[in-house]
Formats: structure tokens, sequence, C-alpha cells
């Protein structure tokens, strides 16, 4: 009972807050504070000259909030993003200032916003935060400080406010904005404010330009290691312009009588010109190395952290793929079945990036299903790497059954802390432990462990 209403009063506390940061100046917020006390002591004024101090606060804000009701002049403001930033990269974008007025200006303020978007109950019990382990038992208890950071990460970046010291009549300056992004998937620009101090340094005039953009934030990207399964190459029927961009060859055979269903592209046109009837050439079938990489999207009970170490994993993989010889197909189930292909020669990367930079986690399991697909695609796989979330009993389900398939496999188990209660099970199924403190160093020793 008592956390619904702190969390409802929190929500306001930051609003009002947010209200205040944007509009006072660091000083002007200091006096603000002061003025409280100022008035609480200065209630009687027989016995104490605090009223007096409370007075000269309480002009000093009306000055200051009466000189700055608006900020005068005509301005315009371009956004330039790029196409693409990473989770934790800062990236550097350009705004355009354009002074439309007969006189310069100094001492200009730019801020641009993203949008700003409050967690609902559920979205903020079952955020976990690392950082209440270091937090006193109040702060983990009303929750307030793990509040403002899901705001954060939800708005999803950090950007900093840029100072115009100066700008000449009739001109426009360029400014470099830093972004720092927290999360992947999009980020949505809802708004930018131009400020301005007014003399007496405590309050800023503001003009506020509505401009929407978004800005699509990938995956944490790692240095992966070659794939060097062992597994023998699987044939597929039709797909031997896939195993041409991986370096086989089209072998022709023969020439032979068009059959109904046969490619046009097939026809051999010089003999269909002397019989005067379709003539097709005929190749032999190819077979070439297919791995399947399998990402579990059931997150339930576990950390956050785990699923974005997954997906960080699965996305280093599929883009370090364009550079080898074998094909790798990523596989997962989210509001449905996903399966790309990533490998030399063929295209589709920046949107195997995309979807992994919005794809979200499950909270009902969905082991039954990867089973199935797992089954279905099995028999085109040379070797699969299936990375789990836990090892909880449905996964350990489908390790039994991966592992009766009788095709080599490698298991990666993302975790954020170390699993001391199953090294008997991980070593058992030959599961390769990636700790979040030490991933990268994790993804060195894979093929080694």
């Amino acid at each position: 009972m008592i956390r619904p209403l702190l969390f409802a009063n929190f929500i306001l506390a930051y609003r009002a807050s947010l209200w205040l940061r944007q509009r006072f100046t660091n000083t002007g917020i200091l006096i603000l504070a002061v003025m409280p006390v100022a008035g609480a002591f200065g209630f009687n004024t027989r016995s104490t000259l605090s009223f007096q101090i409370f007075s000269i606060i309480f002009i000093m804000l009306i000055t200051a909030m009466s000189l700055s009701v608006f900020l005068r002049g005509k301005f315009s403001i371009t956004r330039k993003l790029p196409k693409y930033g990473s989770v934790g990269v800062p990236l550097n974008y350009a705004c355009i200032i354009r002074n439309n007025n007969k006189t310069a200006k100094k001492g200009l303020r730019l801020t641009d916003e993203l949008k700003t978007r409050f967690p609902n109950r559920i979205e903020f019990y079952r955020t976990s935060d690392p950082l209440d382990k270091k937090r006193n038992w109040v702060d983990r208890f009303t929750g307030y400080p793990r509040l403002v950071n899901t705001i954060q990460k939800l708005r999803g970046g950090t950007i900093q406010t840029i100072t115009v010291d100066y700008i000449a009549e009739q001109s426009e300056l360029e400014t470099t904005v830093t972004l720092i992004p927290r999360r992947r998937g999009y980020l949505y620009f809802a708004k930018t404010r131009l400020a301005q101090v007014e003399p007496l340094g405590l309050f800023q005039a503001q003009k506020i330009y509505d401009h929407k953009d978004r800005l699509l934030i990938l995956p944490k990207l790692f240095k992966t290691p070659p794939l060097n399964l062992p597994g023998r190459r699987a044939y597929h029927h039709g797909g031997v312009n896939n195993a041409s961009t991986v370096g086989d060859t089209r072998e022709f055979i023969s020439l032979r009588d068009y059959h109904p269903g046969d490619p046009l592209r097939s026809i051999h046109w010089r003999s269909f010109a002397k019989r005067n009837k379709p003539i097709v050439k005929e190749y032999q079938d190819e077979y070439f190395t297919r791995y399947g990489l399998i990402l579990d999207t059931f997150l339930g009970n576990e950390s956050a952290r785990v699923f974005e170490d997954a997906v960080s994993i699965a996305a280093s993989f599929m883009t370090a793929q364009k550079e080898q010889d074998a094909l790798l197909d990523l596989m997962f189930i989210g509001n449905k079945t996903y399966h790309f292909t990533a490998g030399r020669g063929l295209a589709g990367a920046e949107n195997i990036l995309e979807v992994l930079a919005c794809v979200e986690p499950v909270y009902e399991s969905n082991i039954t299903a990867v089973e199935a697909m797992i089954n279905a695609i099995s028999h085109e796989c040379s070797a699969l790497i299936c990375i789990l979330l836990a090892l909880d009993e449905s996964r350990q389900r489908l390790i039994n059954t991966i592992t009766t398939l009788n095709i080599p496999v490698k298991f990666l188990l993302t975790s954020d802390t170390p699993a001391t209660n199953n090294i008997s099970l991980l070593q058992e199924n030959d599961i390769h432990l990636i700790q979040h403190d030490r991933l990268q160093d994790d993804l060195n020793t894979l093929w080694k462990a």
C-alpha cells in the first residue's frame, strides 16, 4: 500500500525537479532552496532577522523571472543525425543555429532533449538496478534512485548542453552535440531548447522548438573468434546460390529438356535457338557449411543485463560473419519467429542489426517453440550455437533435445554473477559461461573451453 503511493508521489517529484532544472540556473536553484529555510526561521520578525533574507531572495527571484518572460529574437534550428549509433559509444551530431535577427546574440545555451517516458508500476517493479546493492536500505525500500535510473534508461541517452558564446546577426553557426546512448533501439528526439540567462543569472528565458526525430542505436558489439566448430558440410536442395556466395562454384553438368518450374535464368538460349524448344542448363547440387545461432529470449525472472549481453553476443557474431566462409543463421522467437542469414556475399546485415536493436525479451516461456524451431532447421545446419539466459528445468530439456540431434553444438550461458552452484551442470553439458563483467575475455576463450 505504501509503495504505490510513494511511486505516484515520486513521479510528481521528478516532474517538478525536471522543470526546475530546465528553468533555473544552478545559482537560482541554490537560492530557491535557501528561501523556505529563511522563511521558516523568519516567521517571528521580532526575534530574528531571517525574514529580511527571505524578502531579498523573494524580490530577486521575482525580478529574475520578470526579466526572462521570453527570449527576444527569431531563431531556427536544424538537427543533422547520423544513421546509427552504438550503446555506450559517445556519438557526435550537428545542430545548426540560424540567427534571423539584425543584432548579434551572446550567451545562448542549446539543449537537445529526448522524449521522456515514465514507467508504469509493473515496469518499475520488474526493473532491477545493479546500483541498489551500494545504496542504503531507505533508498532501496523507497526506490526513488531506481526510478530515476529507469526513466533515464527509457529515455535512452544523455545529451550535454552546449553554450554558444556569440552568433553574428543574420548568420548560421554549426555546433557539435554529444550524445551518450544508454540502451539499444530507437531514441526519439522530442524538442530543442534555446535558452538565455537573464542579467541576475538566476533564471533562463527559453524558446522551445518541437523537433521530432529518431535515431537507431545498435547493440554493443564485441570481438568474436572465427567460427571453427566441428561439423560436416550439409546438403541444401536449391541452395546453389548460397553456396556460390561462400566460394563454391556452380559446376555445369549437362543440358536437358525444359521441365515446368525450371527458372528462366537456367535456359540455354543458344540451344533454344537451334532446336526451337527450351533447353536448360543442369548444375551439380552443392554442399556448404552452415551454422545455426539460437538466441534465447525467455527472460523470466532473470536480470535484464543477461538478455542485453545475449543480444550483444548474437549481433557480434552476425556482423563478424561477413568476413568468414560459412553461413550463419540467426533464429529467435519474439512476437513471431525470426530467421536471418549472414555470410560473405550476402546482404542484409543492416536489417539484422536493426531487428536485434529492437528485440525485446518475453516473460512467458517459449522454450517448447524453440525446440520445434530447432528440429525444423537442424537438418540444414552443420553445427549449432545456442545462447541461453538461464539453466532452469525447461532449458535443461532443451539441451537434452539438441544433444540428441547428433550435430556439434556449443551452449553459451550469459550471467551477471558467477555460476558457483551450477559448475557440475556446466561441465557435464559443455556449457561455456559468459559473465557480464568479463564478457570480452570469455568470448576470447570460447573455442578453447
